[in-house]
């Protein structure tokens, strides 16, 4: 320890005067130089002016006087005075006097020759002072010195040394002061953390030791006390755990018993007493544990134990789960569940197993069971419970789904309660059914199956009987009724398609009726998949825009110019082209209309836009929408939402409605028309005479454009009769100021006839099919120009 403080000492006292001599190298000597220069050139340049003075009253020999007064000084080496011309006039050396002063020193002239004035070369300093005449800038004369600075540069080497001196004393007494200092303190800190030490090992765990931040012991006296502190944490936590693991014992809900290595009970806790069926703990207490264990399994477990030395047996049973059986004082058996771990006190084994009762769980696990394998009302399977039993039945068998017809009737005049019975009485009927293994089951409110392995005609013949059974309900009786399809099963994998199957073939209706059998039809399955697939395929069509439009013409009867267009959807999926007649129907059967209605109008208004910006004179678009959701208060909202979006002229789209029986209120129908027509957007009624497209339907509603169906224009051809009815029909439009186009136009004698009858325009096959985008594009550029 001292050799390591006296090195430190040296290390610090070396870096000290080394510090010192590089100060001195560095700055000290180099700035006493520089005071000797300045000093020096001030005082050449006094004498200097002193010596222009004399020049210039021709006083020569006062400035010879002064030169060699100056040559007389200790440290002057040499001090010469020479002309312009570089001529010596006066010298500490007199024979140089008249010489010029190249051939006395080059070295001299060089340097006065030069613009230097001072020039320091190691202990000699150099310097040279022009002399002007006086009121000229012009030097007359030179005046050089050369000085010896040897003497003033040791006494600053001595200051220097002495300096040095005077501070590792320094440093050296007040460093021992602090080490006595320090000792001190260090002794003072040591002692009381022995003393806190030794008080907290005698049992004083509160005391602690004072920390001093200004302690080199600081860290350490922090460290010491956060030990103290947690120890006694720890001290009252033990304790703390103690009395918690006492009172844990004796509330646990699990039984625990330990025993040694031979299986002698050394320890219960009171739950273990009471499961067990004992009054004292004293009573199971050095007993072996095989008395806890049925009389059946303990021969077993003896030898388990017995065997047990080679581990393979522990490590299956140590911190396990089972679920095994205990017996009681009483000889009451019981499931418990268990675990079992081990541990060593005094290297000595030790055994501790946790016991639950597990009566309660094993009786809640069977109502979950029934609840998840069996209809809470009838009492029989549900599909799971037979889909759960289906793995351990021989197959193939014979499958029937029941459909119980007339509960809904049940429901509607008795109430649940009679409906409920119902079902009952028929899921009793059924589980009466002499067939060989038959399994009954209920899937749903009035939905039953029935899996048996008996014949066709032995099935046929009980069923057939069954419908005609009565079933007494409160005080009134009711015959049975139901439908059912029958299939083979041949695999557990195959039931839930045949039952898919089954259900859709209970859908035909057309099949349906009491007491029926319903076969499978595959030609309808495949309909049904078709239909399901094709409303999918709609529906992502309508989400991702791939629904188009074609653009069928109307032409004024009198011109033959376009004066409007009809917009009809058209649908291609994966190559097929889909009839509108076909989709537009699926989409009414699935209530997808409001959704396809939105999409027209939207895309129809986005391309009359487009239209426009292309600087196009755009032809109104006719639009065909549903008339159940038209006059819905959200359809209206949709056009004006859309026609304000795109900001095109509302005279530029009109409505055509088919379907008016589907109208169910006639006064907020004619309400909403009149806010379309006020707005711009005429309705039109399409499919005029056809269906309830009607005259009660133009005088109900505010009609201001109505397109007679093409079947009017056909029947009109062919008769009298028929030319009178399709003449009354413009006539009256014309009488109520509606304009009319006919549908369907497809030879010249009915252009003609329409001609005559003044209907307004027309729209067929005679002069326009319906075009596709391009080629109407084409068309209105070849009408604007026209115009």
């Amino acid at each position: 320890m001292k050799s390591k403080l006296l090195i430190s000492v040296l290390l610090i006292i070396t870096a000290v005067v080394s510090c010192i001599f590089l100060a001195y190298q560095l700055v000290i000597k180099q700035r006493l130089v520089d005071s000797i220069a300045e000093d020096n050139l001030a005082r050449l340049s006094f004498s200097a002016e002193i010596l222009a003075y004399n020049f210039s009253h021709n006083d020569i020999e006062q400035s010879k006087n002064w030169l060699t007064l100056k040559s007389e000084l200790r440290d002057v080496e040499r001090v010469i005075l020479v002309t312009a011309n570089k001529v010596v006039v006066a010298s500490n050396q007199i024979a140089d006097e008249g010489k010029p002063l190249l051939e006395i020193d080059a070295n001299i002239f060089n340097f006065v020759s030069s613009d230097t004035r001072l020039d320091v070369d190691e202990n000699w300093l150099q310097l040279v002072q022009p002399i002007y005449e006086l009121g000229s800038n012009k030097a007359s004369h030179y005046l050089y010195l050369k000085r010896n600075i040897s003497n003033k540069l040791e006494q600053l080497q001595r200051q220097v040394f002495y300096l040095s001196v005077m501070l590792i004393s320094l440093f050296l007494f007040f460093f021992f002061l602090y080490l006595k200092v320090k000792r001190q303190e260090l002794k003072r800190a040591i002692f009381e953390i022995q003393r806190v030490i030794t008080q907290f090992n005698d049992g004083a765990y509160s005391a602690r030791i004072t920390e001093n931040k200004q302690s080199d012991f600081f860290p350490l006296q922090c460290t010491l006390n956060d030990s103290f502190a947690l120890n006694e944490y720890l001290q009252s936590y033990l304790n703390a755990q103690a009395q918690f693991s006492e009172l844990v014992n004796g509330l646990v809900t699990d039984a625990i018993v330990e025993t040694d290595a031979q299986g002698m009970i050394t320890h219960v806790n009171k739950t273990a007493v009471t499961m067990f069926g004992y009054s004292h703990e004293a009573e199971l207490l050095g007993s072996n544990v095989i008395v806890l264990i049925p009389t059946q399994y303990q021969r077993k477990h003896s030898q388990s134990m017995m065997n047990h030395s080679g581990k393979k047996h522990m490590e299956q049973v140590l911190n396990t789960i089972r679920n095994v059986a205990a017996v009681k004082k009483n000889g009451e058996a019981f499931p418990v569940e268990i675990v079992i771990s081990q541990y060593k006190v005094n290297e000595q084994q030790r055994y501790i197993a946790f016991v639950r009762d597990f009566s309660d769980v094993a009786k809640y696990e069977q109502s979950i069971k029934k609840l998840a394998y069996f209809d809470s009302l009838t009492e029989l399977q549900n599909l799971n419970g037979v889909i759960h039993q289906l793995k351990a039945l021989k197959l193939p068998m014979q499958l029937s789904v029941i459909e119980l017809e007339g509960l809904q009737d049940l429901n509607d005049v008795y109430g649940p309660k009679i409906g409920d019975q119902y079902i009952c009485a028929f899921a009793n009927a059924l589980t009466e059914l002499p067939l060989q293994g038959m399994i009954a089951a209920r899937v749903r409110s009035s939905r039953f199956i029935v899996l048996h392995q008996s014949s066709l005609k032995e099935e046929s013949k009980q069923f057939h009987k069954l419908n005609k059974k009565e079933v007494e309900l409160d005080d009134f009786y009711v015959k049975l009724k139901f439908v059912r399809c029958t299939a083979k099963l041949l695999s557990s994998e195959s039931l839930s398609d045949l039952l898919g199957q089954c259900d859709l073939a209970l859908r035909d209706l057309d099949n349906r009726s009491y007491g029926s059998v319903v076969k499978i039809d595959v030609d309808f399955l495949e309909e049904l998949k078709y239909q399901a697939w094709l409303k999918q395929a709609l529906e992502k069509a309508i989400e991702e825009q791939d629904l188009y439009f074609d653009y069928q013409p109307k032409f004024d009867t009198k011109t033959l110019k376009p004066c409007a267009a009809e917009a009809l959807i058209r649908w291609q999926c994966e190559g097929e082209v889909i009839s509108p007649g076909v989709f537009i129907t699926l989409a009414e059967k699935k209530g997808m209309m409001p959704q396809l209605d939105r999409y027209v109008i939207r895309t129809v208004c986005k391309q009359i836009r487009q239209w426009l910006d292309m600087g196009l004179e755009v032809l109104p678009i006719s639009i065909n929408l549903s008339a159940r959701h038209l006059f819905e208060q959200e359809t209206i909202a949709v056009i004006f939402e859309h026609v304000g979006e795109f900001d095109i002229p509302p005279h530029m789209l009109e409505v055509e409605v088919t379907e008016y029986g589907l109208i169910k209120d006639y006064k907020k129908t004619a309400i909403n028309m009149m806010r379309l027509e006020k707005a711009g957007i005429s309705v039109a009624i399409d499919d005029y005479g056809t269906g309830h497209a009607n005259l009660e339907t133009v005088l109900s509603l505010p009609i201001k454009h109505l397109k007679i169906d093409q079947s009017f224009i056909r029947l009109g051809m062919k008769s009298v009769k028929g030319q009178a009815i399709l003449e009354n029909i413009i006539s009256l439009a014309k009488s109520l100021k509606v304009v009319t186009t006919a549908e369907g136009v497809e030879t010249q004698e009915q252009l003609d006839y329409l001609k005559n009858a003044k209907c307004d325009a027309i729209q067929g096959y005679l002069l326009s099919k319906p075009m596709k985008l391009k080629d109407f594009e084409s068309l209105m550029k070849e009408s604007n120009k026209a115009v």
